[in-house]
């Protein structure tokens, strides 16, 4: 089984406000398909959550009643996005099934702290190629917060033992700075000798779901279990196929004995 992460900003166009991104959406569909391996899939919200989060400052939590509708907002627009990433994946011959982050997972203090996984199971025995996606999740601290797609993949990480990761971005992997901003070299390869390192250069401005720096912190966790994580491209034709394979363009992270 392998564990994959559709980024927000490579199946949304980000500078633009609840705008998918339908290439890139439609590239990954038909590479899942043609791969025929076991998968789940997560996918971030990107410009469909993100800009209403941060009007109604949601990544603090419940502050006051002016947040309510956002709350609803926010929940709807991802909705909607869910259902385009569903759609493209039944058109091209899967059957997906949408098990819902909202509906099976409580947060304290933003972490994951109760999971209905009895859904997740059953789907997964039936053969069906299972959907989640970063969301609001009511908290036990906060009343509600933002749970990212990228905690979700260390969580169900650690509960399936996936033979890997693939992590999808909008670049080809991790760097030792931010490639969008400045001349920075492309890390191929981080192992236990390394990751401390490279966790200094994941450092760098956060989104409403926690940027770079909490995408490696759950990086961290599943480095941990041994678990191979592939940091790849997702805007680039091709790319999730050969990581399907194996054979990945990008960053592989990894335990040297593994």
């Amino acid at each position: 089984m392998i564990i994959i992460k559709a980024g927000g900003s490579a199946i949304t166009k980000k500078s633009e406000d609840f705008t998918p991104n339908m290439e890139v959406i439609s590239n990954i569909a038909k590479e899942i398909k043609n791969a025929g391996r076991v998968v789940i899939l997560v996918h971030g919200a990107g410009s469909f959550g993100h800009p209403i989060a941060k009007k109604y400052s949601l990544g603090k939590g419940y502050v006051d009643e002016f947040q309510l509708k956002g709350f609803s907002e926010t929940r709807s627009s991802i909705s909607e996005l869910d259902t385009i990433i569903l759609k493209a994946l039944m058109q091209n011959g899967l059957t997906p099934v949408k098990i819902g982050t909202f509906s099976n997972f409580i947060t304290s203090n933003g972490r994951i702290v109760e999971f209905h996984k009895e859904p997740l199971l059953r789907a997964i025995e039936l053969g069906l190629l299972p959907v989640f996606t970063g969301d609001l999740v009511f908290d036990k601290s906060r009343v509600f917060s933002i749970l990212s797609g990228d905690q979700i993949v260390s969580y169900l990480s650690k509960l399936l033992k996936p033979s890997r990761v693939i992590f999808g971005t909008d670049v080809d992997g991790i760097y030792t700075g931010d490639p969008k901003k400045e001349k920075v070299k492309l890390i191929k390869e981080v192992s236990e000798e390394n990751i401390d390192e490279i966790f200094k250069f994941a450092k760098s401005t956060g989104d409403a779901s926690g940027g770079m720096e909490g995408k490696f912190s759950e990086i961290f966790s599943i480095f941990d279990l041994g678990i191979e994580i592939d940091v790849i491209n997702l805007t680039e034709k091709d790319n999730l196929s050969n990581a399907l394979q194996g054979k990945v363009k990008g960053t592989v992270i990894k335990k040297k004995n593994i």
